[in-house]
């Protein structure tokens, strides 16, 4: 029985500190990536940033590009569709 006394002792005394270094180092550690994390987000919005800028330059544009969504092309059916519409007309007005 003193035995189980003395462990729950020991854990009582070097118990708390021992947990609270673990929880101060996890902290650390989430901080580190969380501060990795957003040096990669800056760098890759710079290179993003720089890209555009040598775009706009050897393209001659002092215009930036709009920062809207980009118009959809045609699909693919109407893509087909267009040519053969095209070649009916042309047959019914040869006609």
């Amino acid at each position: 029985m003193t035995i189980f006394w003395a462990i729950f002792g020991l854990l009582f005394v070097f118990g708390g500190p021992i947990i609270y270094g673990i929880s101060v180092y996890i902290r650390q550690s989430f901080k580190h990536r969380e501060r990795m994390q957003e040096r990669r987000n800056e760098e890759l919005r710079l290179q993003i940033q720089l890209e555009q800028m040598r775009n706009m330059h050897t393209s001659g544009q002092n215009v930036p590009p709009p920062s809207g969504p980009l118009p959809k092309g045609a699909s693919w059916e109407e893509q087909v569709q267009a040519p053969y519409e095209m070649g009916y007309q042309q047959m019914n007005q040869q006609q």
